[in-house]
């Protein structure tokens, strides 16, 4: 009896100590909207152990003790901590109004941005995204006071000049660029997709550069991964035409023979134009030259996080026809970035970046006498594109035509061409010692390869026997 009274006991004892072993799941989702979380980090409390939400907020833990405490972080929200009761555990975040995301890069550090009294402006991944620019410089355009970005040219992939509180006297009016840290001369080599923020410094915040950082500094962070966390990718592409909003308003064929009988009339010739009744409206040059441009663009990211390490990779890769001259005006850029930091030691870390660029740019003649457009507006309303035999027409030998060539022409007639290989990284230590102590030491390069093919053919274009370009 004393024997089976044990056995007993100590099957009670064993189906206690196995209730207390539990499997979890539940979903994560935002306290306001009820939308589930992605990438939730759900950890064991003292502990690495843990798990992260998936694309529906969904997690699961198997044999967790009951009475031990969840840790739910995620970016932007308020630390949760919960007590597991039973199985089934659903949480919901709240946003936290001191959260990551005011975090400002300033100098080598970082404030809160409450806390920042210096002249310092954000630009989020967000907004970048819906903005959906083909250059970084776009994503500033009228979205921070006091830093204006003006274009010498709306061609595919053309610069655009960035200006902070306007012009300095040091010989040198562009701002200083840091990509995580590494100075980059020119910000083509970045894909926006890439762009986790940017910091831009205005004022007094950027002394800390010395003369360098005299017209401003913006500091871009790219996306990189998180410790602890599972293998994550994201992919996007879009694919669409761009067109142009609004035309000159110019004179059609009759305004055009009207204007110029009364000019000659004026001077006693004869007039030019001896019937205009049937010129009606005659060639419409911008209409012409201006065409919708097909535009696509396609870019991966993959993070990753163990309990040492960090890593980040994107590529992408943007397509981008011109609206004046169409193909032949074409901008490529394929971009390639990979970010990995680890612990070598508790206090010892090494972070490294490197991107790589690769553009592709055709390009016609722009922005001076005997460029496209000026040809387009400037070409009279009553020629036609091509004459009765079918080739190109000509403008008249006399007046304003001897300057102007036919832009259709020009366009065809077109060849240059541009390729840059660029190369950027930037390596580094950081050591910490004592409290809130550290030394960093880092090195990096830029290196740039340019290769441009020009071909300029003898082309008869009328009155303006050759033209070069």
């Amino acid at each position: 009896m004393r024997k089976q009274i044990t056995f007993l006991l100590l099957l009670f004892i064993g189906f206690c100590a196995t209730a207390q072993t539990v499997n979890i799941k539940g979903v994560v989702k935002d306290a306001a909207t009820g939308d589930p979380l992605p990438g939730v980090s759900v950890i064991l409390k003292g502990t690495s152990k843990g798990t992260n939400t998936d694309f529906d907020g969904n997690y699961s833990l198997t044999n967790i003790d009951k009475g031990v405490i969840l840790v739910f972080r995620y970016l932007g929200y308020a630390e949760k901590e919960v007590t597991v009761t039973s199985s089934n555990l659903n949480v919901s975040l709240t946003v936290e109004s001191e959260s990551l995301d005011e975090i400002v890069v300033v100098g080598y550090g970082a404030q809160r941005k409450k806390e920042i009294t210096g002249a310092v402006a954000v630009v989020s991944s967000e907004e970048i995204q819906n903005l959906k620019p083909t250059r970084i410089e776009q994503a500033l355009q009228g979205q921070v006071a006091g830093v204006n970005i003006t274009s010498s040219s709306g061609a595919p992939g053309a610069a655009l000049n960035i200006r902070i509180r306007g012009i300095s006297t040091n010989g040198n009016n562009n701002p200083l660029i840091l990509v995580d840290g590494n100075v980059i001369e020119d910000l083509s080599v970045i894909n926006p997709s890439d762009i986790e923020s940017m910091n831009v410094l205005k004022d007094a915040s950027a002394g800390i550069y010395g003369v360098r950082g005299a017209n401003g500094v913006i500091i871009i962070t790219t996306k990189s991964g998180r410790k602890n966390t599972e293998f994550k990718y994201n992919l996007n592409a879009y694919a669409g035409f761009q067109r142009t909003t609004r035309s000159i308003s110019l004179l059609n064929a009759t305004e055009y023979a009207l204007l110029a009988n009364e000019a000659f009339a004026a001077n006693a010739e004869s007039l030019p134009f001896s019937n205009i009744s049937g010129l009606g409206v005659g060639t419409d040059w911008q209409d012409e030259v201006f065409k919708d441009a097909a535009i696509s663009s396609i870019d991966f990211n993959a993070t990753k996080g163990t309990e040492k390490s960090t890593y980040s990779f994107g590529a992408s890769h943007l397509d981008q026809d011109g609206i004046v001259g169409g193909s032949k005006a074409n901008f490529n850029r394929t971009t390639a970035k990979f970010n990995f930091s680890t612990d070598i030691l508790k206090n010892l870390k090494f972070t490294s970046s490197s991107i790589y660029t690769n553009t592709n740019r055709r390009g016609l003649r722009e922005n001076a006498l005997g460029s496209v457009l000026f040809n387009a507006l400037n070409m009279p309303s009553n020629i036609s594109v091509r004459d009765a035999n079918g080739d190109y027409s000509f403008a008249p030998n006399t007046g304003v035509g001897i300057e102007v060539v036919n832009p259709l022409a020009q366009t065809e007639n077109a060849y240059n061409r541009t390729w840059v290989n660029k190369f950027a990284g930037s390596y580094g230590l950081n050591y910490s010692f004592l409290d809130g102590f550290s030394a960093e030491s880092r090195i990096q390069f830029n290196h740039a390869s340019v290769k441009t093919k020009s071909y300029s053919p003898e082309v008869y274009y009328g009155s303006v026997r050759f033209l070069i370009r």
